[in-house]
């Protein structure tokens, strides 16, 4: 059993995995199969401790990605979960920008009347507690280093919601981006896992938990080819962030082994001369008791 605290980083594709992996560099590490899941545990040194990092591929979409989660979180009780990955940019949001989510819009939820679509916002907060050190982080700005040694200057850190649904959005004037920017106009970035992510952890308040994003395409310029080239990137940067975050994180103390019971008291009572008597107990756990009887020998001396 590890005295180490636990994180999970999950990712919904293979690019995004490949990203976090590569920068935990060549290290040693190993791989467990719990419920048909399998998991790459890393040890991870941060600044104030070393971490039991977890990696899980949770799949797409949000149904899968919040199964995913809820299944990581019983297996590993992990004290901070981050989804990683890739997403498409909105608003101000460029190609190779991040977005450090302070909320998740579930983009899709209303009323389909015969008036029309009503629009039922729901959204989930992302942990305060990463949310403030995403912003320290960014304004240190020392956090791309990890992803680009050669990097002049990081790219933009936005602090913003994020959109999530099951649609793949490929366009800016869609009925789905026209619902996002009427509803949603704050977002800065549109996914298909990370309110399926926040959903799984409202049962587990005690898990710090957020999504972290790097942009790899914009709605109106969706390219296979460009995405070979921009996904990998945009996925590193998302991936150097979150390892700024947990290289920063103040662990609670990991519960440490029960200690061992202190032995029990032995106490000696008896009597001793002409017509002595005596009663003997003992009380608590683990407690024993005896009495022995001896014949009374008087000694008068030379």
């Amino acid at each position: 059993m590890t005295t180490l605290p636990t994180a999970v980083i999950c990712t919904p594709l293979n690019v995004e995995y490949a990203a976090v992996a590569d920068l935990l560099g060549h290290r040693p590490h190993t791989t467990e199969t719990r419920g048909g899941s399998i998991y790459e545990l890393h040890e991870f040194r941060a600044r104030r401790t070393s971490w039991r990092l977890v990696l899980a591929l949770t799949g797409r979409r949000n149904e899968e990605t919040s199964a995913a989660v809820e299944r990581a979180v019983q297996e590993w009780a992990p004290q901070v979960l981050m989804l990683v990955g890739v997403a498409g940019g909105l608003r101000e949001s460029r190609v190779g920008d991040v977005v450090a989510a302070t909320k998740v819009y579930g983009y899709e939820g209303g009323q389909d009347t015969d008036l029309g679509w009503l629009q039922r916002p729901d959204a989930l907060p992302t942990s305060h507690a990463l949310d403030q050190l995403a912003q320290q982080v960014s304004r240190e700005g020392f956090w791309i280093w990890r992803a680009e040694p050669d990097a002049d200057a990081p790219p933009p850190v936005h602090h913003r919601p994020i959109a999530s649904g099951s649609k793949v959005v490929t366009g800016s004037s869609s009925y789905t981006a026209d619902r996002i920017r009427e509803s949603f106009g704050d977002a800065y970035a549109i996914d298909m896992e990370g309110f399926g992510a926040m959903a799984a952890l409202r049962r587990s308040p005690s898990v710090q938990a957020t999504v972290v994003r790097g942009v790899s395409d914009v709605l109106d310029d969706k390219d296979k080819d460009a995405d070979r080239l921009t996904q990998p990137m945009a996925a590193r940067r998302a991936a150097a962030f979150a390892l700024a975050l947990l290289d920063r994180f103040d662990p609670e103390p990991a519960d440490a082994p029960a200690a061992a019971a202190p032995p029990a008291p032995v106490y000696n009572i008896g009597a001793q001369g002409p017509g002595a008597t005596s009663t003997a107990g003992a009380i608590g756990n683990g407690a024993t008791g005896q009495v022995v009887q001896q014949p009374y020998r008087y000694y008068e001396g030379p």
